[in-house]
């Protein structure tokens, strides 16, 4: 595994601790300064400031106390400041209700020696049939 590999691996065990902990300022700031995500129900947030938010609603009020896991997922390098990561994604809430399973793709920067992300796109799959 490359120092690059590794970086963005930790990053992503960083991220998915302050999404656990409710923290939606320091999930974001997870992201480059003008980074960019598109929620899985299709929302769009331009910024630190707008991805914040977003996931304070997710956390605070569509999704409360739900927890979230990744899997390890792929990374491909693209350059040595470009990189694209991608995995599974389960969210589970505090009810007992069946997790929720999707997939992200993240395009990843390195800003000042640090992986960040520049565009995050998680997807939620349909739940299955009854």
């Amino acid at each position: 595994m490359t120092k690059s590999e590794e970086s963005i691996y930790m990053g992503n065990d960083r991220f998915l601790e302050a999404w656990n902990q409710g923290d939606a300022k320091a999930a974001a700031s997870f992201y480059t300064e003008d980074g960019v995500r598109v929620g899985a129900m299709g929302d769009i947030e331009h910024g630190r400031e707008e991805i914040a938010t977003a996931y304070d609603n997710l956390m605070h009020k569509a999704m409360p106390g739900a927890k979230a896991k990744m899997e390890k997922g792929s990374i491909r390098i693209l350059t040595p400041e470009l990189a694209v990561w991608q995995g599974g994604l389960e969210i589970q809430k505090p009810d007992g209700s069946p997790a929720m399973k999707g997939y992200v793709v993240q395009v990843m920067k390195k800003v000042n020696n640090k992986w960040l992300i520049l565009e995050g796109h998680p997807k939620l799959f349909p739940p299955p049939r009854q």
